[in-house]
């Protein structure tokens, strides 16, 4: 039996086959966001990077958005209307605005797989808790007033 062979690096996938962060943003949403189906809505869709949910006149995104050096994976909420959104806000600012948090509970950087799927956990957990707040009368008051946040 070859040493080398036998106690060799675990495999990676190698340099070329790591994760990268929007199969990480895939992977681990399906997962984290699973509770969205049983609530009602339709989906995950493939969406650039990402996936969305959409149902109950809400359109749900998540995905990693890398410009030049930025790189930071996107949580947001918008309400439908009829032939566009009528208002959108990150999960961060839905967060904060409800009281729940500050919107640096919930920061977006994420320039690895692993920071990715930190952040998709991350706000997986905070919709699973903003849920009910957006199911409400009151959504698109809420969603208009998280969007004006600075």
């Amino acid at each position: 039996m070859d040493l080398a062979v036998a106690v060799g690096p675990p495999d990676d996938g190698g340099m070329g086959n790591r994760e990268t962060p929007e199969e990480a943003v895939r992977r681990l949403g399906r997962e984290g966001f699973g509770f969205l189906t049983e609530a009602g809505f339709a989906g995950p869709h493939e969406v650039d990077g990402g996936f969305s949910y959409t149902g109950h006149g809400l359109r749900i995104e998540i995905y990693h958005y890398f410009w030049k050096n930025e790189a930071e994976v996107v949580a947001s909420v918008c309400i439908l209307g009829d032939s566009s959104p009528k208002a959108c806000a990150d999960i961060a600012q839905l967060y904060a605005e409800c009281g729940l948090g500050a919107v640096n509970h919930l920061p977006g950087h994420a320039d690895s797989a692993r920071l990715a799927g930190l952040r998709v956990r991350a706000f997986g957990a905070a919709l699973e808790v903003l849920l009910p707040h957006l199911l409400s009368p009151h959504r698109t008051m809420l969603v208009r007033r998280a969007s004006a946040r600075p």
